[in-house]
């Protein structure tokens, strides 16, 4: 497999946690751990990505989010590393299907995030 596949797949496990139907998040998580360690610098601009689409007022609050994301995360795959992910995980999630609630946009109104490969996501 070539990188290019390996971060596409990082960033539709990503698209699909935060807007598609995720009733599992632990099967999402661990490949996804994977992918974030092995390719930082993506995520890292996947993550940027993600953060600018949001409007103005909401980008400090998903920047923190994605910081808890990544909060207690060291760079292995123990089964102590890969649990805290997956809370972790779950709480972003939480967080991130809950901010269209949040806005004081018609929630009627979905915006997209893009990340580099032009993915779009609603929610």
């Amino acid at each position: 497999m070539n990188s290019e596949l390996l971060q596409n797949m990082m960033s539709t496990l990503l698209n699909n946690v935060m807007a598609e139907e995720c009733r599992n998040q632990w099967s999402m998580s661990r490949p996804l751990l994977v992918l974030i360690l092995l390719y930082e610098d993506f995520f890292r601009s996947l993550k940027d990505n993600i953060i600018r689409a949001q409007p103005t007022d909401k980008q400090q609050t998903m920047a923190q989010w994605f910081e808890d994301l990544m909060c207690g995360i060291e760079r292995n795959v123990s089964g102590k590393n890969k649990e805290k992910f997956t809370q972790n995980l779950s709480s972003f999630r939480r967080d991130v299907v809950n901010l269209p609630k949040s806005s004081s946009y018609n929630t009627d109104n979905s915006y997209q995030i893009y990340c580099e490969n032009n993915y779009s996501v609603s929610v």
